[in-house]
């Protein structure tokens, strides 16, 4: 009788063993893949121009100050003329002002053809007032990045067009 009883505590301790041997290999995997966190997105709100080959990349600079290197492709069909860019924080639809914001490697009359992509370094990221965004590494960050634009054959090229995307990428470490 005493075997028996030894058989259904062995049986028991099998069942919840196995149980618990695949419980901690979902939490190992779970931790490993982390899919709870947020993708690395960069997403325009209109058709024509796409941002996310290869995802941006955020950094901070020597002073603190956010910074974002994207690649921009034109789909919109016909040659543009980029005129400044930005990044930002700012909640909704609200814009930074906008005229002292444009980064080194975007000079004013670059034109980006229909099909072709123009890599921006040292994009600034600013807040509702237009002030630098002091951030930390290894932070996520969720905003937008502003591009205002004209089309090549545009009458009056004063007049600029504005997209945005929307972005949420991880805040990098530089070396």
């Amino acid at each position: 009788m005493s075997n028996l009883k030894g058989q259904a505590a062995m049986e028991y301790l099998m069942t919840y063993g196995w149980a618990i041997l695949a419980i901690v290999l979902v939490i190992a995997a779970l931790i490993f893949l982390n899919p709870f966190r947020a993708p690395e997105i960069c997403l325009f709100e209109q058709a024509g121009f796409t941002c996310n080959e290869p995802p941006p990349q955020l950094y901070v600079d020597g002073n603190g100050n956010l910074k974002m290197n994207v690649k921009v492709w034109n789909q919109a069909g016909q040659n543009i003329v980029v005129k400044e860019i930005m990044c930002t924080n700012a909640p909704g639809n609200e814009v930074p002002p906008h005229g002292r914001v444009t980064p080194a490697s975007v000079q004013v009359q670059d034109q980006l053809n229909a099909g072709a992509s123009i890599t921006l370094v040292g994009v600034p990221c600013v807040d509702s007032r237009g002030d630098p965004i002091v951030s930390q590494p290894n932070q996520e960050f969720r905003g937008k990045m502003v591009v205002w634009y004209n089309y090549a054959n545009d009458i009056d090229q004063t007049v600029r067009h504005q997209i945005k995307a929307n972005v949420i990428s991880r805040i990098a470490q530089v070396s």
